[in-house]
């Protein structure tokens, strides 16, 4: 688990509610950064890590239709950063999200 997981009330790490909050906040369209704001993690990124580990558990069937939402997301965004007229910030977006799909395809 990544360690921007939330503690529930009484201090312990609440994970798979949290996962399944992430899960169900990302399939209803909301960025991973309004995520991160919602279940109070730091960063998208970190709102990333918990989507990630959270469909890590699910089963197969679940898992690979999330991974498949996400990649169309993905490549949405690719299609639109590809678009960038600076070359310097197009490769480095490009590169995170390149990452991305990379933390994504671990979840097999």
């Amino acid at each position: 688990m990544t360690s921007a997981t939330p503690a529930s009330d009484d201090g312990r790490s609440d994970a798979s509610s949290v996962g399944d909050q992430v899960v169900t906040l990302r399939s209803e369209g909301k960025s991973f950064g309004s995520i991160a704001k919602v279940i109070g993690v730091p960063r998208g990124l970190d709102a990333f890590g918990l989507f990630v580990d959270a469909i890590a558990t699910r089963p197969a069937r679940e898992r690979a239709r999330l991974r498949a939402e996400e990649n169309r997301r993905l490549d949405t965004l690719q299609r639109r950063t590809t678009k960038l007229t600076d070359d310097a910030e197009r490769t480095r977006r490009l590169a995170s999200l390149q990452k991305l799909r990379q933390r994504l395809a671990a979840t097999n």
